[in-house]
This record gives C-alpha cells, sequence and structure tokens, in this order.
C-alpha cells in the first residue's frame, strides 16, 4: 500500500529464531528513507512464512495468521490515511492508542532536553534563555505536543506577547528558540519537514535600541568622583569594561593576574569558550592607563582567590558562576543608574552600555569596522553593525539644515 509515499508491509525477523525455530513477524512501515519496524504477536519458520505469503495456503493455522496480519495491515492502512502529514511519531500514537507511547513527542520534553545539554556543556546563560521561553509558552498554551506548533499557533502567540507589552526583539528570541527546537526535532525524524510551521511564518526582528553614550555624558563619568565607595567600585568597573573592548562582565570577573602582560590584556571570550571549538582565538586589549589604575585600586588582595578581582572563588560550579555573575550586574547597574541621576545623564547607563559605547565611540571616531569586530570578538560583521550606533541626533539636525543651505 502507498500514500503519501508510505509503503505497510511485514518482515520475518530471522535474527532471534525461539526453539522452535519459529522468527518475529514485525509490522513494517516505509517512508523514504526511513523505516520502523514494530512487533506483532505472531511467529514463524521461514519455510512457514513462505507458505503464509503463497498463493495456495491450506494450513489451518496458517490462515489465522495471514488472517490476523491482514488485520493489522488493515489498521495501519487506515490510521495512515486519517493522518494530514504521515510522520511515524503521529502513526504511533494513533496506531497504539496511547499518549505515553511517545512522550517524547511534547514541547516540553524537547526543551527540557534541550536545556539539559547546555546545562552540561556550561552554556548556563543560554539554558536559562531557553527556560524563560518554554515557561512563556505554557503559560499562553501548556501540555503541547510538537505538532501543535502550527502556523496559526505561532501568529496567536505573537498576538499574545505583543499584547502582555513584549518587545519585538523578546519576541523574536522566543520564536528563534522556539524555531530551533522545532528544527532539533526534524532531524531526529520526530516530525516531518511537511509540517514546519515556520516555513509560513516570519519571525520578527526588531532593532535594538541603542545604548551607547554621548561623549559629553562618558567625560561626566571619567571626571566623576563619587563619595561613597560602593559607588566609586560600580563606576570603576563599568569604565573598566568600556576602556577594555567593551568587555563582558562575564569575562571581567573571571580574570586572573596571568591575563595581564605588561601592558597589555588577553583573554578568551567566555561565550566563545562555550561554543567554539576550533579557532579560539584571545581578544588582545592594549591596557589605557585609567584601565591600570582602576585594577590596582579593584584588584583581589588575598593570595589564596586566584582571580584577578575578588567576585569569583575556587571550587564554584558553572550555575553558581552564571547566578553571581547576573548578581554582579544588578549590583553594579543599580549603583550606575544612581550615579547617572546624580549626573543628569539621560540615557539609561547598564553595564551593556559600556559595551555599545566603546564600539560607538570608535566608529564615530573613523575607527574601521573590522578593527571593531576584532576588538569584540565577533565572528560576524553583521553581529558588530549591530553593535555601531546610528548617526548622533546633532549630527542628524545639521544634515537636515544642509537641505535649505543651497549657496
Amino acid at each position: 500500500m502507498e500514500q503519501e509515499n508510505v509503503f505497510v508491509s511485514f518482515f520475518l525477523d530471522g535474527s532471534r529464531p525461539n526453539s522452535e525455530k519459529k522468527c518475529l513477524i514485525k509490522l513494517n512501515i516505509y517512508q523514504k528513507p526511513n523505516k520502523k519496524r514494530y512487533a506483532t504477536k505472531y511467529h514463524a519458520t521461514k519455510e512457514e512464512w513462505e507458505k503464509i505469503n503463497s498463493p495456495k495456503l491450506r494450513d489451518t493455522e496458517l490462515k489465522k495468521i495471514k488472517q490476523g496480519l491482514k488485520g493489522i495491515e488493515t489498521k495501519a492502512q487506515k490510521v495512515i490515511s486519517t493522518l494530514n502529514s504521515f510522520s511515524f511519531v503521529s502513526f504511533e500514537e494513533n496506531y497504539f492508542n496511547k499518549s505515553n507511547v511517545s512522550h517524547n513527542n511534547t514541547l516540553k520534553y524537547w526543551f527540557e532536553k534541550y536545556i539539559n545539554q547546555l546545562t552540561q556543556a556550561g552554556q548556563i546563560g543560554t539554558a536559562m534563555s531557553y527556560r524563560t521561553t518554554i515557561n512563556s509558552i505554557n503559560s499562553f498554551k501548556s501540555n503541547l505536543s510538537l505538532y501543535d506548533i502550527t502556523p496559526r499557533f505561532l501568529q496567536d502567540y505573537e498576538n499574545h506577547l505583543l499584547g502582555k507589552g513584549r518587545s519585538i526583539s523578546t519576541v523574536g528570541i522566543y520564536m528563534r528558540q522556539l524555531r530551533s527546537i522545532i528544527n532539533q526535532a526534524i532531524d531526529a525524524n520526530m516530525i516531518s519537514l511537511d509540517n514546519y510551521p515556520f516555513r509560513k511564518y516570519q519571525v520578527p526582528a526588531g532593532r535594538n535600541i541603542k545604548k551607547a553614550l554621548q561623549e559629553s555624558d562618558l567625560n561626566k563619568l571619567f571626571t566623576h568622583q563619587p563619595a561613597e565607595a560602593d559607588k566609586q567600585k560600580a563606576l570603576d568597573f563599568w569604565i573598566f569594561s568600556y576602556l577594555c573592548n567593551g568587555m563582558n562582565f562575564a569575562d571581567i570577573i573571571e580574570l586572573k593576574p596571568s591575563n595581564i602582560s605588561g601592558n597589555y590584556l588577553h583573554f578568551i571570550r567566555e561565550k566563545t569558550k562555550r561554543t567554539k571549538k576550533k579557532d579560539l582565538r584571545p581578544i588582545k586589549v592594549g591596557l589605557n592607563p585609567k584601565a591600570i589604575e582602576i585594577i590596582e585600586r579593584q584588584k583581589n588582595n588575598d593570595p589564596e582567590n586566584p582571580f584577578l578581582f575578588p567576585v569569583l572563588e575556587n571550587g564554584l560550579t558553572p550555575l553558581t558562576i552564571k547566578h553571581r555573575c547576573k548578581r554582579f550586574i544588578k549590583w553594579v547597574n543599580r549603583r550606575m543608574e544612581k550615579i547617572g541621576q546624580e549626573l543628569e545623564i539621560e540615557q539609561k547607563i547598564g553595564t551593556y552600555s559600556a559595551r555599545h559605547s566603546f564600539s560607538t565611540i570608535l566608529k564615530r571616531k573613523g575607527i574601521s569596522t573590522e578593527y571593531i569586530k576584532e576588538a569584540l570578538g565577533h565572528s560576524s560583521m553583521v553581529t558588530t553593525e549591530n553593535y555601531l550606533d546610528s548617526f548622533t541626533d546633532d549630527v542628524k539636525l545639521k544634515y537636515a539644515n544642509l537641505l535649505t543651505d543651497l549657496k
């Protein structure tokens, strides 16, 4: 029988004959290039199998087996004919009529599986991000199977997120991660490529609001001398990030004295360590005198602690390091927000703005995008360009005034 290029037949598994030299007869479902075989309750010798398949069968017991196999074939054909699009998982669910036969067709199962892989690989941040996505999906609709992810579902979920005030960028993150999970399920032949929902749904792509500071605001930060020690510490780490190629705080807290050689700092991004096995190129930073001054003021003075700054210590798990980093970033951001208010800086000053400011200031000063890409540790020029701020408001006004300057 052929439907949607699916064939139903039977197979005598001669690999494990029983004591009577009878072998198990299996139902064979074939959809090019894949096939799966399912055990029946019937057994036969090779000679009996030839008789069962002959047009002149007279043996009463073998006739019963043939009749039983015909019933199995008819049921399999009926199940396949009712499927909108064939997949082995959907066939098994309907044929065996047991939801737990293929428990691994649930969306939650595939998310949990990938989250565990990320956690074991030390990619804690990415694992937490996927956890946020599946929690969000479950709050919209729970107990979803892979087949529930249709173009209509994706559009309804997008509308739901936007209705709750989520940004286009956030919606894009959730959808890209959901797409990644669906792709993994397709690669594992759990669902058919014919059911791919993202073929008829476009993932929204919002452009991030730029977080770079103006030069005048940076000057305010450089000359500011907070009275409180905690604000000075927060400001030091923000400026250190800015001066050291916009270094992520996850990289700053992992630094060790051995990362410094003379007037240079070299390190491999933690993100790169986790996602690449080849071409692990270190980023080399020329240390600005102010950066050296900050190192001297904030460095670790505990001889038992191997880290350059006193944020981590030996023996921490990747999960603990991730939580420690997040808490430190929040600690810095709260104090930088207060400093921004004191200095009347309108732009929000978070740790991420240090990285954007580094790249954007270099761009404004005519430094090549290729150099900025290398300094940031990006593998793609597109990624770098997304970091670079657009023209400043004063430049836009200057260019607008040129439209009537027609001398």
